[in-house]
């Protein structure tokens, strides 16, 4: 992907909208472009430099879009701290992100003081063209529809096919921002208001506004390297790692400064728990580099503080949070977990018209129940493999621990229906609005995002060229950018 950047600063005309004391100036605003067409930094003077209490910016929606418009607010700590204000000079920068790129933006910008009073300036910052190639050329199947009530508007694809990862999209399949750390990473995630992805053993945090840093190196834990996810967990994030020991089988829990807070060895909890059942561990559990779990996702469950984890190979798992000890499993009773009976006595039962996952991804619990994507693609190393259906489909379970049964309580089947035995994510953000992202495989063709709304409307459906097995957006997750604070 290239983007054609182009050197201008533009001085524009201040408008005041607002009542505010003659102390609070400020200078006439340019602007610069940034590091990618999406991102700019305007420029101001302050003349109250004490009172200087915020810094926003809002970009309004092209014309006709149903989305939200972007609209950050900068506290004055953040600012000081990311050394865009200048406490002695009153120099402001603000840095604008989510700019739509080839077109004129209109963007307002709002600085607010300590007594309440604003000041705002509107501009006009035209982008540079970008070629995102098919992130900028989707089949569109359903555009966003303006009669539907979505309750997000920005999705974050986790693209590891391109170096730009990871790549934000509006609900019109328009982009508005790329990932400038240079790496096409599989895991990635945003959390305490950043962009978090990995390098080798490398973690690193991504800034809006395009600023990348090297947060920590785990290879002296040896983590050999990082694979698929990284999920919100009880305190921090979960990363998915690959040990000296261990094929994904192994999980971290660290703060955002990279710091580890938990440890989660699933070889050593699932073997634990087969030695104490009588069974013999090894002939389920394998070293490193057989890949006889492939942990591909997984979700804190505050309720009961479990750790969810999803095994593509085998089952979804309950863990407790603090001891690991084995909650409960879920999942295909034809596969080869199930004929031990160490791992047997975890087994939910099946509540009316319940079908287990197989091969799922994308565990997360919203409303205390467990939703995932049910590729339906059997084991590829466990033996027997267990069952392989014709078709994937999104599911959500209730789960009675009371009396030790998971019911399907919710399921979306397209017409027609879709197989994507690997890859895939589906999450909810307000009550019924999801967004799910699918790899029509067998073989692999597109990449299909779609969103629903509360009433069950389709609200977009873009469909995307398959790049790189699952690369162009093996995972998507909803991010808000129409309210933020930093």
């Amino acid at each position: 992907m290239k983007a054609s950047l182009i050197s201008l600063l533009v001085a524009v005309s201040l408008i005041d909208l607002s009542t505010s004391h003659a102390g609070q100036l400020i200078g006439r605003a340019s602007f610069y472009p940034g590091p990618t067409p999406f991102i700019s930094f305007v420029q101001l003077r302050i003349s109250d430099i004490a009172t200087l209490k915020s810094a926003q910016f809002q970009i309004d929606p092209k014309t006709g879009s149903a989305t939200r418009p972007v609209q950050v607010r900068y506290s004055r700590r953040y600012l000081n701290d990311r050394g865009y204000f200048d406490p002695n000079t009153g120099k402001l920068t603000v840095p604008v992100f989510g700019l739509y790129a080839g077109r004129s933006n209109s963007v307002t910008v709002t600085v607010t003081f300590s007594d309440g009073t604003t000041r705002q300036t509107r501009l006009s910052i035209q982008t540079a063209t970008y070629d995102g190639g098919t992130y900028s050329s989707p089949t569109v199947i359903q555009p966003r529809l303006a009669g539907t009530t979505l309750s997000y508007d920005f999705i974050m694809l986790k693209s590891y096919a391109d170096p730009t990862t990871p790549i934000i999209i509006d609900s019109d399949a328009e982009i508005r921002w790329v990932g400038t750390a240079g790496v096409g990473s599989q895991p990635s995630a945003l959390f305490d208001n950043a962009f978090y992805l990995t390098s080798g053993t490398f973690l690193l945090r991504t800034e809006f506004d395009g600023t990348t840093t090297t947060v920590a190196d785990y290879s002296t834990i040896g983590v050999t390297g990082f694979h698929h996810n990284i999920d919100p967990g009880k305190t921090g994030m979960i990363l998915d790692v690959d040990t000296t020991t261990q094929t994904e089988s192994v999980n971290l829990e660290v703060d955002a400064a990279g710091n580890v807070l938990k440890t989660w060895n699933l070889a050593d909890i699932i073997s634990a728990a087969m030695i104490a059942g009588g069974d013999d561990p090894s002939q389920f559990v394998q070293p490193a580099p057989i890949d006889w779990f492939h942990n591909n996702a997984t979700a804190y469950r505050s309720s009961d503080n479990s750790l969810i984890v999803s095994s593509r190979e085998n089952f979804v798992i309950a863990i407790d949070y603090d001891s690991g000890a084995i909650k409960w499993i879920l999942g295909d009773r034809t596969k080869k977990w199930h004929e031990f009976g160490s791992l047997r006595q975890f087994q939910l039962g099946l509540g009316p018209d319940t079908l287990p996952p197989i091969g799922q991804h994308a565990v997360s619990m919203p409303g205390d129940q467990l939703l995932l994507f049910d590729d339906g693609a059997a084991s590829n190393y466990q033996m027997p493999p267990g069952e392989t259906r014709t078709y994937s489909a999104p599911r959500r379970y209730e789960v009675d621990l009371a009396n030790s049964q998971a019911t399907e309580v919710w399921h979306y089947l397209p017409d027609p229906s879709i197989y994507s035995p690997f890859c895939s994510s589906v999450y909810e953000d307000a009550p019924d609005n999801y967004l799910i992202d699918y790899t029509l495989g067998g073989p692999y063709i597109f990449t299909g995002i779609v969103g629903l709304d509360a009433a069950g409307n389709e609200a977009f459906d873009y469909q995307y060229e398959e790049l790189d097995f699952c690369g162009t957006a093996w995972n998507a997750a909803i991010i808000h950018w129409e309210n933020l604070r930093l």
